[in-house]
């Protein structure tokens, strides 16, 4: 677990400087030095038995609590592996789509793998510096084609519904 810490502390401080200021990175770096305890299943990716990233899913919601590669390692695929095996993990317990509270630096990387912008906004973390997030998320399992027919009809009579409560009220006055 330390290592994942200092993976992520070192992410923070030498990418995420570009996309905070002082007080942010500071924050952040406090708080992942508190440590994960989230329910989570996290990967570790290993060159020559050295942690170098990790990827943590959320066993709780379809969520993506974070993807760390080591600076040393970044842009040689790494992240990547590590989201594919979290996003396969997914799949595997029927995620139709996963969510992700992205970190500016972050926002290309996630886009590269197929996730789409949803807002951006503001998380507060305990010490009450806000910190700028974007929200993402991916579908992994589409809709068949039946579970689309079947909602477009559902919506069908529900507006079938509405209008004929409409008309009733209107008929007989009430």
């Amino acid at each position: 677990m330390s290592k994942i810490t200092k993976i992520q502390v070192d992410s923070i401080q030498s990418i995420g400087a570009q996309y905070y200021n002082a007080s942010q990175i500071e924050t952040l770096i406090e708080n992942k030095k508190k440590g994960r305890n989230w329910k989570e299943l996290i990967f570790v990716a290993e060159i020559q038995s050295q942690i170098v990233g990790f990827s943590a899913l959320s066993l709780i919601e379809p969520t993506i609590n974070g993807v760390f590669v080591d600076p040393v390692f970044i842009r040689q695929g790494i992240g990547q592996k590590l989201l594919t095996a979290l996003e396969k993990e997914a799949v595997k317990n029927r995620t139709r789509c996963l969510w992700v509270s992205a970190s500016l630096n972050a926002v290309p990387f996630y886009e590269s793998q197929g996730y789409q912008t949803i807002r951006r906004n503001t998380i507060l973390l305990p010490s009450g510096v806000p910190i700028p997030v974007v929200t993402m998320k991916k579908v992994l399992i589409p809709p068949t084609r039946a579970e689309i027919i079947v909602t477009q009809l559902i919506y069908i009579l529900v507006i079938l519904f509405l209008l004929f409560a409409v008309v009733l009220r209107l008929l007989f006055g009430g």
